[in-house]
């Protein structure tokens, strides 16, 4: 279309592309553009990157995507999108892959299907325009959609019919998804954003573009004002003016506001807007004094003109004048502006603002206040720093000024844009350059462009819109072009809607019959223009929940009957209304309705067909649930045997197993509760179908042969009929039909040429064809066996081409390269009965080629080559490898002496030049390379047409080695501050060399400097620093060294001997103070020696102060005279204390300083390095270097160190000055040494540069050879340094300098010269023009009718033209005619040929031509991929494809012999070579024989339907329930008539007292009642083909403590009861006391009651005290028993006792308690037990048992228990002469 210009448009559309699974594949799509467009590839709207199995590439405007490895995933439609700044356009590629199985293909199929129906999607979008005034406008976008989307054109959020009238615009669509809007003689009000919108039924796209429309200059005529009318305004300084001026107008007016005659510009002061109620303002911001004026708004149109004035007048303020007031002032970009002003009073405050913002002190904004004047300075302004800034006093005065901003952005974004959700928010900003990079950001993160965000640039302008924003659009945009930018703040703001009112008026009839008539009116002032619904709810009274019932946009009343609620009850209404903003209150109807579900039938039975011995289903669906009767024939039927009776809820389902043919016709009955329905059931037998073959068969017979088509049939019954194209055939003496069993055979006697034909053979359900063809029979060739030979023969030599043929009497026709050839004397034809033969007598190269030869019915093909053989030198071997500048000789060995040979490096033609030449010497051919450089590496190939031998070159630069590596000192030590050099010498100048610091890179910086002049590579470390300890490695490639460099802090020295004189006289009793100072003060501690030994004792203190080191002799005695010594092991200082008479003399005596090894004289070369060295005699000694009596002061090439005691000069990159005499010298002593600087530098052309002449086109090469090899080198053209790049090459290979300047043209005749530091070396050269000759010869072209040609040749010279011709008429490019260049290649593409398009076809230049022989033959149509058996289920959907040689052909669909005919099931296609069949929504009666015909070529193939079978839509889930509880295990399949079979753990479940197993529909449900642990386990559900399980978890019911034991505190004696409650019954418990588990006992008890569980302890003791604790199962409790004991008593005291002597005696007592101790005394002697007296405890009882009783033991008997006592006497009687004695005791 005209309106794209030159927009990328498809030069040549991909084809689609079938690949193998697992080969590569390529989709190739041509695409054209100025300027040339950005390409990309989609797939399912995702950009492909070139990566992983992706491979993007481009060949001139050929751009391909390559993908390796294809997987049946690859399949599908590719995207090629391309784009440029003028439009952008796109195209289609498909990719088939094969060699997966069918199912996959299906998938695939189906995949592709899916894109196919989706929602709009824009492939082109419109294109933002610019305009001038008057000119018209056209916006075009392409649309993908299915169906076809409606498109909705607006301005601005806008219908277009809402603001332009008819004729301002058209809106318009073309075939291919085009849609047009074009505006005609646009007008200024025309600009805006414009959006196209397509909708369909799948969703719905958006995309935008932007109208700019340039005002044209005109003659300005002035409005004429009355004076009179104009109003008056006035306002403050600093206050703002607004302006409104309502204008109505078709077409919409143009608006212009001017200011004393002058059109006003928007801008930072001045906002100028249409606002939302349609009035047109301007908004004056913070209004000056020389804002006063007459502002006028003009509006007009094509119809007329008006205008509306006002006058401003700002007024000055009179509180506190500013004396100075604020300036206006313009800065450019990164400047600094001031701003100041002068107030009255010094006192005065002022506060900054910038606009509404109020100003505080920063980096960015600087306030001085200075007496009266204040001032504020902008630091690095910006493009946003622009606008107006007050300075304002507290009591309101404030001054004014404006701040303009020069830079790039000329015309920046508003601080802020505020619109509504909806709208379109846009943003313009122009630059002061059209070239200019510029990016937009929103809230940091770059944009791009999208169909709802718009960046267009023009020129200088640039706009940014977002389309139809959101809230969530809200944020910061900031447009950023170099180091400018500007900014604004985007805020949306959402649209304030209120909900729709509720209704009002409800009304209800309640005196229907079971039902109820609801109305209600709308709100008198509801909203029309938004959508509502009113929706109308009900409930049962008792339910808390609303259902809706009824729902309606229009309708204000309603009727509910009883079938349209679920069960019988009493139910109440509300309705309210609801749009998109919410939704209004209830209202509720006054009165309750009772309503009664009646039966009804709301899916009645349908008559049903089944083929005999298959099942047959009828279903009915009622409105309520109840019990049905089925019939059949009147006769009722019962569930069992064939009948399968089921009911779910209100559906109810009759199944008939195997099917009888007496029950056809029969009727089936259901009666239920006053509701009746019948159908009918129709019994069909089975089809006969074909057996064998299962395809088309294609056969082949000759002349007189009996000929057999043969089919086997399903059932022996079975009947056919036989056809032969179309018409039935009868049976004749000629052709027999005969049937055998299930075999049914058609029998052609005596074939011949008529017989041929398409013969079927059709039962009533299947077919099968046969393709016979009758012909003469074939002359074959007998011998050679191979249809194709390859024969390689030596030129020189007869050649002979023998075959054999069938037939003696057969011409033969002999072809050369698919000409025929004719007799001559170099070619002789030869038939000798069967034999024929072509005889070459003496053979050249150029009979090489293809000779067939050929008869009606066969070929053979003898590839001939006829070659002149080549052999290697066995000098020269394949591979040569060779450093730079050594000569390179290839060598080869032809068979004949005459043959030509060509030289190529890497496929470009070698010429004869100063640096290769090549030689012929007998069979030698030779090539020499004299001094090679690595850009002469490559392949190198001998070609002598008919044989080639390749030549690996490798040349390669010689390697960087470190010169005098052993010499170099790689072991540095050196203190801190000194600088430290370490360098090294190359062995080329032109090496790059690294240096690292431990491993790590070394940046250069102020302290690490890398220095190179010449081989020479040096690392100066300035001020070393300890932290530059550390091993430094230079890395150059091929070598390296390391240098290991040690920084230490320098030796302590003693400085000097701190204030003390150094003579003192002493006398014994003196204090003597030895001191001196070093120099650091951390030094370690010296040590103090007289006369070499260490001093000791009270007398002596050593001391340390800083830098000082003090020994303090005290007091001082004459024999402390010595020699004394401070040591700090690198330094010592003496001190003599000598003894005279009664003084003692104190001297301090300095070490002299000797040089122990002097310098010696030393031999050096210029650029290198030297380092003299000597020795002192100790560490802390100063040196001084002179040079010829001059200091040598340190420097970068002076380097002077101390190392202990040796000292060193080290001078680097030595020059001739640098020779003499040095001297290093202390101040007692000198050694002095000679230094001879040797090898001065001398730059010469050993070579130089030479005349050069060369053809346009080709390379020009300069060389010459400088010494030394660091040389530095510039080349000049004409005097001009020459500044290299892609055509300008330099390189330097040692000492050899090479400029080669590529593809020279004529403007590059000049003089070149090379310099070399002030030397000069000269050539000239000149270019001369090229002739254009033909490279590559055409081939004859062998083309197919309706296809494409193409003539592709090669030329000398990328720039030559050529022109084609045919019949001496020049082709001009056209529809039928494309001519390309690519490079040296000229093709021309003759597309759609015909036979017309035959003949001769030559392509000229000016100095050479070539022709070429086209050929078109009549195209032949075959099926490249043919049918595929199918098999499908129901309600799928099928697709067949027929891949056919060539596109355009038009294809017959038949079913069973019925042409297909498409419609919404049957859907027929062509893409190109593929024409598709597809049929959806398949039943079981679409199984039959698919059969496409074209042009003489057929294919077929079977669909079989099968029922679909049974699966599951939803699987058994997992269920967790607490014991007691009921649980329901649910699924769902996918058919409603499914047997299932529930079993748990394998063994099936039946319904019972506990399960209850039923169906609703498609689901299925077992139901446990309530569930018990053992009902845990996994339960199936089984179909018999599929099932699916599920695991039921029982757990126990959680057991909790409701009362917790308590502690008890009891007397002995006392019953003890504890009590636990649980949450749950029938729990078993366990108590235990102190751990141990208690039994129950005559004295415990343990009983339950529901919940609780009891503890009884009776009559307790003390030792029953401890721990209780009630355990069940994981829970318990405890508490403490404590039992208090009761006090002891004597219960039965003791008695008085009388006992014979020798006899025994018992007293007893009896207390309260028998844990109680008791004592016994007799007096106040305790007892205890022995032999004759034994005390033993009862229980409470204690008893005293007294054997042999004598006189001795009477006395009184005593037991103590606790704090009670009981007494008795003992009294013993005597027996003398038989009398008795008693003895008292008192």
């Amino acid at each position: 279309m005209d309106i794209f210009g030159g927009a990328p448009r498809v030069l040549g559309y991909p084809r689609p592309v079938v690949a193998q699974c697992g080969a590569d594949a390529t989709l190739k799509c041509q695409i054209g553009g100025d300027p040339r467009p950005d390409v990309i590839w989609e797939r399912k709207n995702v950009q492909i990157l070139s990566e992983g199995r992706y491979r993007l590439s481009e060949e001139g405007k050929a751009y391909l995507l390559t993908i390796t490895g294809v997987t049946p995933e690859d399949a599908g439609q590719y995207i090629c999108k391309a784009r440029n700044s003028i439009g952008e356009t796109y195209a289609a590629a498909s990719l088939k892959v094969e060699g997966e199985a069918r199912q996959q293909e299906e998938k695939n199929k189906e995949e592709v299907d899916l894109t196919s129906d989706e929602k709009p999607r824009f492939l082109i979008k419109p294109l933002s325009l610019r305009v001038d005034r008057g000119e018209d406008a056209a916006f075009s976008c392409k649309i993908w959609s299915t169906p076809l989307p409606e498109v909705i054109w607006e301005k601005d959020g806008k219908k277009l019919n809402d603001i332009f009238e008819s004729s301002h615009f058209s809106v318009s669509n073309q075939d291919g998804g085009w849609f047009q809007l074009k505006i005609y003689r646009t007008r200024m009000p025309d600009k805006g954003v414009y959006t196209c919108k397509a909708v369909n039924c799948h969703g719905e796209a958006l995309a935008g573009a932007v109208l700019l429309v340039e005002p044209i200059p005109e003659r300005e005529e002035k409005e004429p004002v009355n004076p009179s009318t104009v109003k008056k305004f006035a306002v403050a300084e600093g206050k703002h003016a607004k302006f409104r001026c309502l204008v109505t107008g078709k077409p919409k007016p143009e608006i212009i506001w001017k200011k004393n005659g002058v059109p006003l510009d928007p801008g930072r002061r001045h906002l100028i807007f249409e606002d939302r109620e349609g009035y047109y303002t301007l908004k004056v911001l913070y209004c000056k004094e020389q804002d006063t004026g007459l502002y006028v708004c003009a509006a007009s149109n094509a119809l007329g003109n008006t205008l509306s004035a006002v006058h401003l007048s700002v007024k000055g303020r009179r509180k506190l004048p500013v004396f100075t007031p604020l300036k206006d002032i313009e800065v450019r970009e990164r400047d600094v502006a001031v701003l100041e002003c002068e107030v009255p009073d010094e006192s005065v405050p002022a506060a900054w603002y910038l606009e509404d913002q109020r100003l505080m002190p920063s980096s960015k904004y600087g306030m001085e206040q200075k007496g009266t004047k204040r001032r504020l300075t902008i630091h690095d302004v910006g493009t946003d720093d622009d606008g107006v800034y007050l300075c304002e006093m507290p009591d309101g005065a404030k001054s004014i000024a404006e701040l303009s901003v020069k830079g790039t952005i000329v015309r920046k974004l508003p601080r802020k844009l505020e619109v509504l959700e909806g709208e379109n928010a846009a943003f313009c900003v122009e630059v002061d350059d059209d070239d200019m990079e510029i990016c937009w950001f929103k809230d940091g993160l770059e944009l791009h462009e999208t169909h709802q965000t718009i960046l267009k640039s023009f020129g200088k302008t640039h706009i940014l819109v977002f389309v139809n924003v959101a809230y969530q659009d809200s944020g910061v945009v900031t447009f950023v072009t170099g180091r400018s930018k500007t900014s604004s703040r985007l805020k949306v703001k959402a649209s304030r809607h209120c909900p729709p009112i509720c209704p009002v008026g409800v009304k209800m009839d309640v005196g229907r019959n079971n039902g109820v008539l609801l109305s209600w009116v709308p709100a008198p002032n509801s909203q029309t223009s938004t959508r509502s619904i009113f929706v109308l709810e009900r409930q049962e009274v008792g339910s808390q929940e609303w259902q809706k019932c009824f729902t309606s946009e229009t309708a204000t009343s309603a009727e509910v009957s009883g079938d349209s609620v679920p069960c019988e009850g009493n139910y109440r209404f509300r309705v309210c209304c609801i749009n998109k903003y919410g939704r209004s209150g209830h209202v509720e109807f006054p009165k309750v309705v009772h309503l009664v579900p009646g039966p009804k039938i709301r899916s009645r039975l349908q008559s049903c067909e089944a083929v005999e011995g298959e099942d047959a289903c009828f279903s009915i669906e009622l409105s309520a649930s109840m019990v049905g009767t089925w019939f059949l024939n009147s006769a009722q039927l019962q569930h069992g045997g064939r009948y399968l009776i089921q009911q779910s809820q209100t559906k109810h389902s009759l199944v008939i197993h195997d099917i009888r043919p007496t029950e056809d016709t029969a009727e089936v009955t259901f009666i239920a509760n006053g509701v009746r329905d019948s159908a009918v059931l129709k019994v069909r037998q089975p089809p006969v179908m074909i057996v064998d073959p299962k395809d088309d068969v294609v056969m082949e017979s000759h002349i007189s042969q009996e000929i057999h088509l043969q089919c086997e049939l399903s059932r022996s019954s079975g009947k056919v009929q036989w056809f032969k194209d179309g018409q039935e055939v009868e049976e004749s003496d000629k052709v027999q039909l005969i049937s055998e069993g299930p075999y049914r055979r058609l029998t052609i006697l005596c074939g011949s040429e008529e017989d041929g034909g398409e013969y079927v053979c059709k039962t009533d359900g299947d077919s099968v064809f046969f393709q016979l063809s009758v012909t003469e029979p074939p002359v074959l060739f007998v011998s050679p066996s191979e249809s194709e030979m390859e024969l390689t023969h030596l030129a020189s030599e007869s050649l002979v081409l023998s075959c054999e043929i069938s037939r003696s009497d057969a011409p033969v026709q002999w072809y050369r390269d698919g000409l025929k050839v004719e007799e001559g004397p170099n070619l002789i034809l030869e038939a000798d009965g069967a034999q024929r033969r072509l005889v070459i007598p003496m053979a050249i190269v150029d009979d090489t080629g293809e000779y067939i030869c050929d008869t009606e019915d066969d070929s053979v093909a003898f590839l001939v080559t006829i070659i002149v053989t080549l052999t290697h030198s066995k000098n020269t071997p394949d591979k040569l490898e060779s450093f730079a500048g050594e000569p390179i000789v290839m060598e080869i060995e032809v068979s004949r002496s005459s043959a030509k040979v060509k030289w190529r490096l890497n496929g470009k033609e070698i010429e004869d030049n100063s640096n290769m030449t090549i030689a012929e010497d007998g069979l030698i051919r030779r090539l020499t390379i004299h001094v090679p450089t690595p850009e002469d590496s490559g392949k190198y190939t001998c070609d002598a047409v008919d044989e080639k031998i390749d030549f690996q070159v490798k040349v390669t630069e010689p390697p960087v080695k470190i010169l005098r590596k052993s010499e170099v000192k790689t072991n540095l030590k050196s203190l801190i501050s000194d600088d430290i050099v370490l360098e090294c010498e190359l062995s080329r100048a032109n090496a790059v060399a690294k240096w690292y610091k431990d491993g790590c890179r070394i940046e250069g910086n102020e302290r690490f400097c890398e220095e190179e002049e010449g081989t020479f590579r040096s690392l100066v470390i300035l001020n070393a620093e300890l932290t530059d300890s550390a091993e430094y490695f230079l890395d150059v490639v091929d070598d390296n060294i390391s240098f290991k460099v040690t920084v230490e802090e320098p030796p302590v020295a003693i400085v000097g001997n701190s204030i003390d004189p150094d003579y003192q006289e002493m006398v014994a009793g003196d204090e003597l103070i030895l001191a001196c100072e070093v120099s650091r003060a951390n030094a370690a501690i010296v040590r103090w020696m007289k006369d070499w030994t260490s001093v000791e004792g009270e007398r002596f203190q050593p001391l340390m102060e800083g830098h000082k080191r003090t020994l303090t002799i005290e007091p001082l005695r004459r024999s402390d005279a010595g020699e004394y010594t401070c040591d700090v092991s690198t330094d010592q200082i003496h001190f003599s204390l000598l003894a005279q008479l009664l003084l003692l003399l104190f001297f301090i005596i300095e070490m002299r300083i000797k040089f122990v090894r002097p310098l010696q004289d030393t031999v050096a070369h210029a650029d290198g390095m030297v380092t003299l060295h000597c020795e002192v005699c100790k560490p802390k000694a100063d040196v001084q270097w002179l040079k010829n009596g001059v200091e040598v002061v340190p420097s970068r090439r002076f380097s002077i160190r101390a190392d202990g005691v040796e000292r060193s000069l080290t001078i680097h990159r030595l020059t001739r000055d640098d020779a003499g005499e040095y001297t290093c010298e202390s101040r007692d002593d000198q050694t002095v040494a000679f230094l001879r600087v040797e090898m001065p530098r001398v730059v010469e052309f050993l070579t130089e540069l030479h005349n050069t002449t060369v053809l346009e086109g080709e390379d020009a090469t300069f060389k010459c050879v400088v010494s030394p090899e660091d040389v530095r080198l510039v080349w000049l053209m004409d005097n001009e340094a020459i500044m290299l790049g892609d055509r300008f090459q330099a390189t330097q290979n040692g000492l050899c300098h090479t400029l080669v300047i590529k593809k020279c043209q004529m403007l590059d005749c000049s003089r070149i010269t090379a310099e070399a530091e002030g030397k000069l070396s000269k050539a000239s050269l000149k270019v001369q023009e090229a002739q254009v000759m033909f490279t590559k010869k055409m081939e004859p072209i062998m083309a197919e009718e309706f296809g494409d040609a193409t003539l592709e040749t090669e030329i000398s010279l990328e720039t030559g033209e050529v022109q084609w011709m045919r019949q001496g008429v020049v082709i001009q490019p056209g529809p039928r005619y494309t001519l390309a260049q690519d490079g040296c290649k000229r093709s021309l593409v003759i597309h759609n040929l015909t036979l017309s398009d035959r003949g001769t076809y030559r392509c000229e230049t000016l100095h050479d031509r070539t022709q070429v022989k086209v050929n078109v033959e009549p195209r032949k149509i075959s099926i490249r991929k043919g049918l595929i058996d199918q098999e499908t289920y129901e309600r799928e959907t099928a697709s067949f494809e027929v891949e056919l040689s060539h596109t355009d052909v038009e294809g017959i669909w038949q079913k069973d012999g019925i042409r297909v005919k498409p419609n919404n099931q049957w859907r027929v296609s062509t893409n190109g070579h593929v024409h598709s069949l597809t049929l959806s929504n398949l039943t079981l009666e679409d199984t039959g024989t698919i059969v496409f015909s074209a042009e003489g070529v057929r294919t077929t193939a079977r669909l079989t339907i099968k029922e679909t079978p049974v699966s599951i839509l939803r699987a058994l889930a997992d269920v967790r329930v607490e014991e007691e509880f009921p649980a329901t295990l649910e699924c769902e399949f996918s058919r409603q008539n499914v047997e299932v079979r529930w079993l748990k753990n394998g063994k099936e479940l039946k319904p019972g007292k506990n399960y209850r197993i039923y169906s609703m529909g498609r689901k299925r449900f077992c139901q446990i009642l309530q569930c018990s642990r053992a009902d845990s386990g996994t339960y199936t559900c089984d179909t018999g083909d599929i099932n699916t399980s599920c695991s039921l978890e029982v757990y126990e019911h959680e057991l909790e403590i409701v009362q917790d034991l308590e502690d008890l505190y009891i007397q002995e004696d006392q019953n003890a009861v504890f009590m636990c409650e649980v949450s749950l019954e029938d729990v078993a418990g366990e108590w235990y006391k102190d751990g141990q588990k208690i039994r129950p006992t005559s004295t415990i008890k343990i009983r339950t009651e529901g919940t609780k569980h009891f503890l009884l302890m009776c009559n307790v003791q003390a030792e029953d005290a401890g721990e209780i604790r009630f355990v069940a199962r994981d829970v318990e409790s405890t508490a403490d028993l404590e039992v208090e004991e009761l006090p002891v008593s004597i219960v039965k005291p003791l008695r008085d006792r009388t006992a014979l002597e020798k006899h025994r005696v018992i007293l007893e007592c009896t207390v309260s308690s028998p844990r109680c101790g008791a004592t016994w005394y007799k007096g106040r002697e305790e007892l205890v037990s022995s032999d004759r007296v034994d005390i033993s405890v009862d229980g409470c009882s204690h008893k005293l048992v007294i054997q042999q009783v004598c006189v001795e033991d009477e006395g009184t008997y005593s037991i103590e228990v606790g704090e009670h006592t009981s007494k008795a006497k003992l009294m013993v009687e005597g027996k003398v002469d038989g009398m008795t004695f008693e003895k008292f005791v008192p």
